[in-house]
């Protein structure tokens, strides 16, 4: 066990290719597969009638995922494509928590701010994005790839903090209780930053970034378990 400090990659040969990282590429495409899976669970309530809840769940789950398999192969090819294989996954996940900012937002109870609060989420959407882009091609990080996470962290903290936090106990109160499932999941994401924080690696076959796996599939489970109820609840 190592903290503070992670193993060395793990290499292996495939079809004639050095590839690093196999067990960050499993627990990635795990990842995708079980977004991908409630994407078309959220697919499935839209038959009943879709709104902007629904959708953006949906699309939030296929970001979601898309961004978690761009990441695995930017893990595994990282002897081929360097830092620059990991930027699609950086963006995406700017992308993905931006429609559960959407999809929060939608049913805000306050009519007359809801038009400006989901405003507000696109230009942090733009913002961030645009610096991100700036970081990549004015400094090299090609030392420190972890910079290029620095901006989509701090967005996703402060969209979810707000979106899952404080409306999904807002929400709980004033609209239906299984928006307690939200801010249960903002908790689980908190865990899942502690191992990556600290750098708390169980063992080379079981790092840091598989811990964090774990989190954050029961974040996706606690997310669909609103969408489910209160779905219900408003048919």
């Amino acid at each position: 066990m190592l903290i503070g400090q992670d193993y060395p990659k793990i290499e292996f040969e495939l079809f004639g290719l050095n590839l690093v990282e196999p067990n960050a590429f499993i627990g990635d495409l795990i990842i995708f597969l079980v977004a991908l899976y409630y994407y078309f669970k959220v697919k499935k309530q839209e038959l009943n009638g879709s709104d902007d809840f629904l959708k953006n769940w949906r699309l939030f789950y296929l970001w979601f995922g898309i961004s978690f398999l761009c990441g695995g192969f930017g893990h595994v090819l990282y002897n081929y494509t360097g830092v620059m294989g990991k930027t699609p996954s950086w963006f995406l996940g700017l992308l993905a928590p931006y429609f559960i900012e959407q999809a929060m937002l939608s049913i805000y109870p306050n009519v007359s701010r809801r038009k400006l609060f989901r405003q507000i989420s696109t230009i942090k959407l733009v913002v961030f994005a645009l610096l991100e882009l700036v970081i990549l091609c004015v400094f090299d990080i090609s030392d420190a790839p972890e910079k290029g996470l620095l901006l989509p962290t701090l967005s996703t903290t402060a969209g979810l903090f707000i979106c899952l936090g404080i409306l999904g106990f807002y929400y709980q109160r004033k609209l239906h209780p299984s928006f307690k499932y939200l801010w249960y999941a903002m908790i689980v994401l908190i865990l899942s930053a502690i191992p990556q924080a600290m750098k708390i690696n169980i063992h080379q076959y079981w790092d840091r970034n598989d811990v964090s796996h774990i989190f954050l599939l029961l974040a996706l489970v606690l997310y669909y378990q609103t969408i489910r109820h209160y779905r219900c609840s408003s048919l």
